[in-house]
């Protein structure tokens, strides 16, 4: 996996070192059930979880440049039967909200994967309710596209949501119609 800089971020690939900060957002309430996971019960399960994550090869560390600290994961998640286009997922501790750090990583990702890896289309999806994630898919440029429910299993419970989902194509980015693109 290639190594994303931005102006205050570092995407790079996690490692088993990264758990305890990963720990600190993945026990939380707030962060798993809006991505569709429990929280994890204690740092090893989180470390096992960053194992499968670092054998995926599709999912980065979010670190803040001056710090080193990892504050959230962001994913480029292959889909099958359609090799030119991917779905980006991610995660971001709450401390962490509303500083832009979200919607800098997902640029960086917009531009790695059109730039970079020259996919032809980009998906994103949140369930219906997460406000913060529609804002940050928003305000990158993917337009809504549809919704679809799907059940999760939380605590035991299997749990239908309604997933709203996104879409984003290079045509779009190239025409620079993107709203970070027209400042």
């Amino acid at each position: 996996m290639d190594r994303i800089v931005t102006s205050r971020l570092i995407l790079r690939t996690l490692a088993s070192s990264d758990s305890s900060d990963m720990f600190d957002y993945a026990k939380l309430d707030t962060v798993g059930p809006n991505a569709g996971w429990q929280p994890h019960k204690d740092e090893q399960e989180t470390l096992k979880t960053i194992e499968w994550m670092i054998k995926s090869e599709e999912i980065w560390a979010i670190v803040l440049k001056d710090t080193q600290k990892v504050i959230g994961s962001i994913g480029l998640h292959k889909r099958e039967h359609k090799p030119n286009e991917q779905e980006i997922g991610y995660v971001l501790n709450p401390h962490y909200w509303h500083n832009g750090y979200m919607q800098e990583a997902v640029k960086a990702l917009i531009i790695y994967s059109f730039e970079h890896l020259d996919l032809e289309k980009l998906h994103c999806a949140h369930f219906d309710g997460n406000i913060a994630s529609q804002k940050v898919i928003e305000r990158t440029g993917f337009q809504k596209v549809g919704q679809s429910k799907t059940t999760i299993n939380l605590y035991g419970f299997q749990i239908e949501k309604v997933s709203l989902q996104y879409e984003l194509s290079k045509a779009s980015y190239e025409r620079k119609q993107l709203p970070w693109q027209q400042h």
